[in-house]
């Protein structure tokens, strides 16, 4: 084979494998297509971390930063939101929250800040604009018996403080989604306590 005869077969063999490679893509392309899309109405990724759907609250009474007692077993559904200082997703959190309480003036969010001490949890509050809230200092203590590992989380509770979902709210709609969206559980996983 002379070198002209050589060029052609290479150019042939790389146009042919090309046009293969555009069927195959297009293919690939078409079937992506035919898949059913992603939907707003499928249920969020459930964390690990948090005490488990369908668990009761542990049952106590804590502070408010106010001074006030704070009650959780109300008889209210709320959510429950745990951040802690120096947590950059946190102070994200802290205006989608506002915002969240904004459109939803009957559900009450009470806020855990997890801080040192009480006193670094109250230039928390002052900083991030927080006093309307209710705002309850955390400590280790009270993190571990949340099973909280991360933040910011959330726990959607119903009426019993029981856990009907739960969630890391970085931004307002995983706080919409936590309450619309609620994840599928046996209904034998509602009969437990923390």
């Amino acid at each position: 084979m002379d070198l002209i005869t050589t060029v052609l077969v290479i150019q042939y063999v790389l146009i042919f494998s090309l046009a293969f490679f555009v069927i195959k893509l297009y293919q690939h392309v078409r079937s992506l297509k035919s898949q059913p899309a992603i939907t707003d109405k499928e249920e969020p990724t459930m964390p690990k971390e948090g005490l488990e759907l369908g668990v009761a609250i542990p049952r106590k009474t804590y502070m408010s930063m106010g001074g006030e007692s704070v009650n959780l077993y109300d008889g209210k559904s709320k959510i429950i939101l745990f951040t802690m200082n120096n947590c950059n997703a946190c102070k994200e959190t802290y205006s989608a929250v506002k915002t969240f309480i904004a459109s939803h003036p009957g559900l009450p969010v009470t806020l855990f800040l997890y801080a040192q001490d009480a006193d670094e949890a109250e230039e928390m509050v002052n900083t991030n604009e927080l006093a309307d809230f209710q705002v309850v200092w955390a400590d280790r203590a009270l993190i571990d018996s949340y099973k909280v590992n991360r933040f910011p989380f959330a726990f959607y509770l119903s009426d019993e403080q029981v856990i009907l979902n739960k969630s890391v709210t970085n931004y307002l709609h995983h706080f919409e989604q936590m309450m619309t969206q609620l994840p599928h559980v046996k209904p034998s996983a509602f009969n437990k306590s923390a």
